[in-house]
C-alpha cells in the first residue's frame, strides 16, 4: 500500500520537473538568438568619432597622412611624399566603416579593399555613393551595383570620387540561408519542446 502511495506521489513530481525543464529550454531557445544579437550590438562605437584611417597605403603608412593645420573634409590635401589624398565616410554593412584617407584617383573597388569588404548581410546591388553640393544646397546620390563588379571584375558602373563622399552599403532586407536555417532550428525545436511538455 505504502508502494503505491510513493508511486503515486512521485509520477506527479516527475512529469512537474519535465515540464519545468522543458520550460526552461523553450525560454532558453528562444532567447539565445535575441542575447547574441545584443552581444555583437553593444560594443559598437561610430568609428566616425576616432581618428581615421592612416593605412590609406602599406608604403605609406607611416607617413603623415594629413597636413598638421586643419584640413576642410571636402578639399584635397598632400602627404610629406607628395600624394595627393582625401577623406571618403564609409557606413553600414562593412568591416570597418569610418572615415577613411585614401589616395585622389581610388575608386569604389580600392575602397571596398581599405574597409575590409562586407559582411554577410550587406545588399552589395545596392550601394549608394552620396556627395552633398553646396551649390543646389542638396545631395546627389549614386546607386552602383557592387555585385556586379566582384562577379565580373566590370567596374564602369563606377562613379568618380570627390573629398567627403559617403558611400553607404545597406543591409540586406531579404533573408539569406543563414537566417532561414536560423529560424527553421529555432521553430523546429520550440515545437519539439511544447510537444514534450504537452505529452505528459
Amino acid at each position: 500500500m505504502a508502494s503505491n502511495n510513493n508511486t503515486s506521489t512521485t509520477e506527479p513530481m516527475r512529469t512537474n520537473l519535465k515540464k519545468i525543464v522543458a520550460m526552461l529550454l523553450l525560454v532558453q531557445t528562444v532567447a539565445s538568438p535575441f542575447a547574441a544579437i545584443t552581444a555583437l550590438a553593444a560594443p559598437f562605437d561610430s568609428p566616425l568619432l576616432n581618428n581615421p584611417s592612416r593605412s590609406y597605403s602599406s608604403s605609406y603608412s607611416q607617413q603623415s597622412s594629413a597636413p598638421s593645420f586643419g584640413v576642410p573634409l571636402d578639399t584635397y590635401f598632400t602627404d610629406s611624399m607628395g600624394n595627393i589624398l582625401m577623406y571618403v565616410n564609409v557606413l553600414g554593412e562593412v568591416v570597418k566603416p569610418g572615415q577613411h584617407i585614401v589616395r585622389q584617383d581610388s575608386d569604389l573597388g580600392t575602397i571596398y579593399a581599405v574597409v575590409g569588404g562586407a559582411n554577410d548581410a550587406a545588399n552589395m546591388k545596392k550601394v549608394r555613393v552620396m556627395r552633398y553640393r553646396p551649390e543646389k544646397d542638396e545631395p546627389l546620390t549614386h546607386t552602383v551595383n557592387l555585385k556586379s563588379y566582384l562577379e565580373t571584375g566590370d567596374r564602369s558602373s563606377f562613379v568618380e570620387l570627390r573629398p567627403n563622399d559617403t558611400i553607404v552599403i545597406p543591409k540586406d532586407k531579404g533573408l539569406s540561408f543563414g537566417r532561414v536555417a536560423q529560424y527553421t532550428g529555432l521553430a523546429a525545436s520550440v515545437l519539439t519542446l511544447v510537444y514534450l511538455i504537452q505529452r505528459d
